[in-house]
C-alpha cells in the first residue's frame, strides 16, 4: 500500500508532538517540515533514537534502515529537518 507524503508528514508530525508534549517548549512551537529536531525541539541523540523506533512503529515498517539517514561518511548528522525524515520516509515507505 503507497503512502501520500502527506500522511507520512502527519504520522511523524504526530509522533513528534507526542514526543515533546510533556518538554518545556514554548506552547506555539508548532512542527512544521523546516522543523529542526536538535537546534528547534532540543532533542538529544537518546531522543532521535527514541523517535525512530516510534515512527518504525507507528508505520509497522521494522529496519527501514534509518542509520542512512542519521550518518553521512560514517559520522552522525548533527541535526535533521522533519522535511528530510519525511522524504526519506516517503521513498522507504514506498520502495521509490
Amino acid at each position: 500500500m503507497q503512502l501520500s507524503y502527506a500522511e507520512i508528514e502527519g504520522g511523524v508530525a504526530s509522533i513528534i508532538e507526542d514526543t515533546i508534549q510533556d518538554w518545556d517548549l514554548d506552547p506555539d512551537e508548532t512542527v512544521t517540515a523546516d522543523t529542526s529536531l536538535v537546534c528547534d525541539l532540543g532533542f538529544s541523540s537518546i531522543d532521535i533514537i527514541h523517535l525512530m523506533v516510534a515512527v518504525e512503529e507507528h508505520f509497522m515498517r521494522p529496519n527501514l534502515g534509518l542509520s542512512e539517514l542519521l550518518m553521512v561518511d560514517g559520522k552522525y548528522i548533527d541535526d535533521l529537518r522533519v522535511a528530510q525524515l519525511v522524504d526519506f520516509l516517503h521513498t522507504k515507505l514506498n520502495d521509490i
